[in-house]
């Protein structure tokens, strides 16, 4: 009988333990899921503000690249019909033709 009594007393530790390492276990987990979403509420902000950021830089490189080569071209066209080297009408065949070759 003294060895029941022994038995149940050395799992009455193990038990406690047990239950409060689970509680503690369900807690972490519930303290883990509360910063997890923090740290999603916080990066996907960060992530858009960079997308719209980087949106923002690739367009306004884009713009000033078309619009150098499309002063380029301009001072090109001026110069070479200024010079006669180029006619208008042989401009609007060369622009037609690049179309077409384009599609």
């Amino acid at each position: 009988m003294s060895r029941g009594v022994l038995t149940s007393q050395t799992d009455l530790p193990t038990s406690l333990y047990k239950r409060w390492f689970i509680k503690n276990m369900q807690e972490k987990h519930f303290e883990l899921l509360i910063h997890r979403q923090r740290w999603l509420r916080t990066n996907s902000s960060l992530s858009n503000g960079f997308r719209s950021n980087t949106l923002s830089k690739s367009y306004q490189y884009l713009s000033n690249l078309f619009l150098s080569n499309r002063t380029l071209l301009d001072q090109m066209t001026k110069t070479l019909l200024r010079k006669r080297w180029f006619f208008p009408d042989e401009m609007v065949i060369a622009i037609c033709s690049n179309n077409e070759s384009l599609v």
